[in-house]
């Protein structure tokens, strides 16, 4: 059994339902995780601070065996969230797909979610296991940005090619490459 917490934020216009939320937490609770699937107020018009606020609410546990795993809109949003409580306080680990920290051309309704600094480097010192997903052939998040994220974080940067943004469509129903790592930083 594994005393460990997993968290998973969606991104936007999505649900805990959608892509391979509830296949990972599945997966993992078959192996004694307890997982959160957070529902993200309002993913269709997302307000930054609500988002911020729904994150407070739920990550209850905050210690080396919290690891969180968030998606595309997600990601800035948990980085914003982290930033705030991990100045002496470490986390197990932090997964990231399709993640950004700048403005998105095709999206400028999320720009509030980028407007603030990150510090990287407090996120670094305090998250032992940084791991960054991202597809070249991603059509919403440019995988410039994403890996410019991982360089920033001085996360491990896993490139999938032909992933589009890892949504169902782009056939991530599973996503069998995440789990194993996730598995690997959990277990070790």
């Amino acid at each position: 059994m594994s005393h460990s917490n997993v968290y998973i934020i969606h991104g936007f216009q999505a649900t805990p339902f959608d892509h391979w939320f509830q296949w990972l937490k599945n997966e993992l609770e078959a192996r004694g995780v307890s997982v959160k699937v957070l529902a993200m107020p309002d993913s269709s018009s997302p307000d930054p601070v609500a988002w911020q606020a729904t994150l407070a609410e739920n990550i209850d546990t905050f210690n080396e065996n919290t690891f969180l795993v968030a998606h595309s809109l997600g990601c800035v949003s948990l980085l914003t969230y982290l930033q705030g409580r991990v100045d002496d306080r470490s986390i197990g680990g932090l997964i990231l797909v399709s993640g950004f920290t700048s403005p998105l051309a095709e999206l400028p309704q999320l720009d509030t979610f980028v407007d603030g600094q990150i510090d990287f480097g407090t996120l670094a010192n305090a998250i032992p296991k940084r791991v960054v997903f991202g597809s070249p052939q991603d059509p919403i998040v440019p995988y410039g940005l994403t890996e410019k994220l991982a360089k920033d974080l001085g996360a491990d940067l896993q490139p999938m090619i032909g992933a589009g943004h890892f949504l169902a469509e782009d056939g991530y129903n599973t996503f069998p490459q995440l789990l194993e790592v996730l598995l690997q930083a959990i277990f070790e």
